[in-house]
């Protein structure tokens, strides 16, 4: 057999195999976000969150995977420099791990990706942060309202005024609102968020302290922190507006319906004049 022909059917029949190829990073410490997309080495991925571990943690990893027996996981910094790897040999198709943090060395966004026959199959960002950060804030609000948010920013223990953005945002989904902190007194800052009307539900409220270089198509962030929930709720004044909405008819029915009345009426009384 002709060589070359050979060496095709040989990539042909790898094809198969690499497309069935599919795999999930699940963490233990998160931060919900919007849902959204990061960048890998020109390749897009969805993303509903960040993994978030101080220096001296370990990051607790689920991964599941099916179509292969075997991977690569690595922690990838920001010059796409590997600074942990390891290969997996899968038997059910999912494994766990622990991937120690102090192996980043340094604060900022990392890449964690499983790697098949030199496709990346699956990213999850992780934040090694060179901040710690504490929100305060209201856990429920109304529609049409402001949240004020007050985030506190350390390093070390100690209040710090950052150069970088301080960003403050209100998550459900692929929805989200946003508003940019600004410092109020030593390592203390401020965030208005404006609540539209039409806003409802149980939402994720996080803080971001982001650079200007872009990691994974994304400004990096070098510090993170989560709140928990905020639910909002719908004001006093939006059901009444809803249901007098709802159940208004239009003029013409309800003048309609008074003639129909009037007629009935006028019916009935010349019917009794008769009998009498």
């Amino acid at each position: 057999m002709n060589k070359a022909i050979f060496l095709i059917l040989i990539i042909i029949s790898c094809i198969p195999c690499a497309l069935a190829a599919t795999a999930t990073i699940t963490l233990d410490s998160v931060i919900d976000t919007p849902d959204r997309t990061i960048v890998h080495d020109g390749w897009t991925y969805e993303t509903t969150d960040i993994g978030i571990y101080r220096i001296d943690q370990s990051i607790n990893v689920s991964v599941g995977v099916s179509g292969i027996k075997s991977s690569y996981i690595s922690l990838i910094d920001k010059d796409k420099k590997p600074v942990w790897s390891q290969i997996i040999y899968y038997t059910e198709g999912h494994e766990t791990l622990t991937v120690p943090a102090s192996t980043a060395k340094t604060p900022g966004t990392y890449a964690l990706t499983i790697l098949y026959q030199g496709q990346v199959l699956a990213v999850k960002q992780v934040v090694i942060p060179e901040y710690d950060l504490s929100i305060s804030s209201r856990a429920r609000i109304e529609s049409g309202e402001t949240l004020h948010v007050v985030v506190d920013i350390n390093r070390d223990g100690v209040p710090v005024t950052v150069n970088e953005t301080v960003k403050v945002v209100l998550s459900q989904g692929s929805t989200s609102f946003e508003g940019v902190a600004t410092p109020i007194g030593t390592g203390k800052y401020e965030a208005s968020i404006k609540i539209p009307v039409i806003a409802s539900g149980s939402f994720s409220l996080y803080c971001t302290v982001t650079t200007d270089r872009i990691i994974l198509g994304r400004p990096e962030i070098i510090g993170a922190a989560s709140y928990g929930t905020v639910d909002v709720v719908p004001s006093e004044a939006a059901p009444l507006a809803s249901t007098s909405a709802a159940t208004a008819q239009p003029p013409w029915k309800v003048y309609g319906l008074l003639a129909a009345v009037l007629l009935l009426v006028t019916a009935y009384l010349k019917r009794k004049r008769h009998e009498k």
